[in-house]
């Protein structure tokens, strides 16, 4: 009996299949993801699972194990869950660059849910019409364009509200080391300036703001703003650091605390949008 593994196509499988998980990840969670970084951590990944997977089967075909390893040891599919398991982790942490362990936890368990919904599809495809093994290879294609077909739809939906801005996760650090983790909108809209100093202010909640406790703190600076719904002015307080998913950071910066912002919970900070 003959034993050949294809890694061009194990790793093409892999490379698809990986861009196709997270961005519909990205999707489901409402998560910044750039697409460059899509694509490298997903070339990234790929490869090194079929590095591994190249590396232990020339180690099993040298101590003459192969085919005993193949059919009569269960604890190697084990061994490759727990590969896959950690892939995932790493991956998502690379796509998503959590800062909080829940978030990346959630991260997961979503994988796992779209990980399973995308299989049962691909199978179900791959049964209906998958008489031979080059048919069922081109079934796998076809099961996961349909199923990324169904999620484009969903993406258009669940960010229909979003279209001139982005959304991603940060944390707050304040100068006592607390760390408070908010959703955060880019938005280009925001043209709030301050008239002293010429620098641009970003919007927060008035729960985030008492939370933070920076109005007990510090002592607010008026800000002025005119809108649709009339104009006014707001507190504004400094912020220590401001640390965003994509890696960026802003230190000491200015933030108005908007009452009309909490009426949102999803949104905790608006700032301006970058160029």
């Amino acid at each position: 009996m003959t034993i050949r593994f294809y890694w061009d196509i194990f790793w093409l499988l892999n490379f698809i299949m990986n861009l196709f998980l997270l961005k519909m990840t990205a999707v489901v969670r409402r998560k910044y993801l750039g697409k460059w970084r899509l694509v490298w951590v997903s070339v990234l990944e790929s490869g090194q699972m079929t590095m591994i997977l190249v590396v232990w089967l020339r180690y099993l075909r040298r101590h003459g194990m192969l085919y005993e390893s193949m059919t009569g040891r269960k604890w190697m599919s084990g061994v490759f869950l727990l590969l896959a398991v950690l892939s995932a982790f790493e991956m998502l942490q690379l796509c998503f660059r959590e800062r909080q362990i829940s978030e990346l936890l959630k991260d997961m368990l979503y994988f796992v849910q779209v990980s399973i919904l995308t299989g049962g599809a691909l199978l179900l495809c791959r049964e209906w019409f998958g008489t031979k093994a080059a048919t069922g290879i081109w079934m796998l294609f076809a099961g996961a364009a349909g199923v990324l077909a169904v999620f484009w739809l969903m993406e258009g939906y669940l960010r229909q509200g979003d279209r001139r801005a982005n959304t991603m996760d940060g944390v707050i650090v304040m100068s006592d080391g607390k760390r408070y983790p908010l959703r955060v909108l880019l938005d280009t809209g925001n043209c709030l300036v301050s008239p002293y100093s010429g620098e641009r202010v970003m919007i927060i909640s008035k729960p985030l703001a008492h939370q933070l406790e920076i109005t007990k703190e510090q002592r607010p600076l008026l800000i002025p703003f005119q809108s649709i719904g009339g104009d006014g002015m707001l507190p504004a307080y400094r912020i220590p650091v401001l640390q965003l998913q994509d890696g960026s950071e802003y230190r000491g910066f200015l933030a108005a605390v908007s009452p009309r912002l909490s009426e949102d919970s999803a949104i905790q900070l608006i700032m301006y949008g970058r160029k």
